[in-house]
């Protein structure tokens, strides 16, 4: 075997007990049995050996979890979870030889044990049998949908180019494939953003569609990761704006979308109202106020802000881009309806607010646009 081969099942085969323990209902009683084994019915001794075994793969101690294992092989040989514990601790001591045996054994018991069905994939996916390797990952995933082990399993489809096509092909027609590579809830930030790009480049051949992706878009967008979002949202979503700076420039959908929308921030001396395709900004305050506001994705630079703006003091409204939160601009970049300049800082959480200045009776907004300076219309 190669080395691949040795690592990927060791390192799967912990990692799978520990979502295993959450499935497999150990009977924690044994635990609390007298000392004396000879006084523990054989079922509560198995148990009792499949949870020490399953506590020294946690701890790596191998040794002592191929020990344990091996215990309640004896105690109960009918239950593929001792053969499947012996397999990983082999494998994670670098035993290839015994720990293919012992899986061997724990698949025959029962074709549905997770440790062994992992071991099979990850060993497939290394020597290029990606059918296999898929076949095995199947089992899994109908076995234990929800765990997160999948994520380990999905990473070696990810590794390889076969993999990829074949995870492209399985993702586009099983809904099974596709509701565990795209749970959202709880991931790790890296794996999120990793299977986002994967869904964009390959939008082509794995058409998802708005609603599927949706859990990771705002998941995505949630953490900030709005440039990620956005790619996925145009790469898969027929009606995304492509290629703009701003969403909804014309204000279409006010309101409708907190994720890459607008979203007002009125107050009881800001007036805010969608009228005929634009905006109307009222704002009876002393001081210049937040009136709008939309998150964007921007590489550092200098921009300039463009907008249609009609009213009795047109230059009353301000734009502004920050890291996080809106800050009250000054006025020396000039006013939106001029063209005002920008600098973005590129940072993830960045922010493009309009700000109304008071004592400017009714203003109307529309056709709000943002260009990248030395880059034409």
């Amino acid at each position: 075997m190669t080395m691949l081969r040795g690592r990927w099942p060791a390192t799967l085969g912990i990692a799978l007990f520990a979502a295993l323990a959450l499935f497999s209902g150990f009977d924690r009683l044994s635990s609390h049995q007298p000392g004396d084994e000879r006084l523990v019915p054989a079922p509560f001794r198995a148990d009792a050996a499949r949870v020490t075994a399953a506590r020294h793969l946690v701890a790596g101690e191998l040794d002592l979890a191929a020990a344990s294992a091996r215990e309640a092989i004896l105690a109960d040989p009918a239950d593929a979870r001792g053969p499947a514990f012996l397999g990983a601790a082999a494998y994670a001591s670098g035993d290839e030889a015994l720990g293919g045996e012992a899986m061997k054994v724990a698949a025959a018991i029962s074709a549905r044990e997770p440790l062994a069905q992992g071991a099979f994939t990850a060993i497939a996916m290394d020597e290029g049998r990606v059918a296999d390797a898929a076949r095995h990952f199947d089992i899994l995933l109908r076995v234990h949908p929800e765990t997160r082990v999948l994520d380990g399993l999905f990473a070696i489809m990810e590794s390889r180019e076969e993999g990829r096509a074949e995870l492209a092909r399985r993702l586009g027609t099983q809904s099974l494939w596709t509701d565990a590579y795209l749970r959202a809830e709880g991931q790790d930030a890296a794996v999120l953003r990793e299977r986002a790009a994967f869904l964009t480049r390959n939008a082509g051949a794995i058409p998802l569609g708005c609603a599927r992706i949706d859990p990771l878009v705002r998941e995505l967008a949630r953490r900030n990761y709005r440039a990620d979002a956005q790619a996925l949202q145009r790469a898969q979503c027929s009606g995304a704006s492509n290629g703009q700076l701003l969403a909804d420039p014309a204000f279409d959908k006010l309101g409708e979308d907190a994720l890459f929308g607008w979203r007002r921030h009125g107050s009881g001396g800001v007036r805010i109202a969608a009228v005929g395709g634009a905006v109307e900004l009222t704002n009876r305050t002393s001081v210049t106020r937040l009136v709008l506001s939309q998150p964007v994705a921007l590489e550092a630079g200098e921009y300039r802000a463009f907008a249609s703006v009609a009213g009795s003091q047109s230059d009353t409204l301000l734009a502004s881009l920050d890291c996080g939160q809106p800050e009250r601009p000054s006025q020396a970049g000039g006013a939106l309806a001029r063209g005002q300049l920008l600098r973005a800082k590129g940072c993830e959480d960045e922010v493009f607010s309009i700000w109304l200045r008071p004592g400017s009776g009714t203003v109307t907004l529309d056709n709000v646009r943002l260009q990248r300076v030395g880059q034409g219309d």
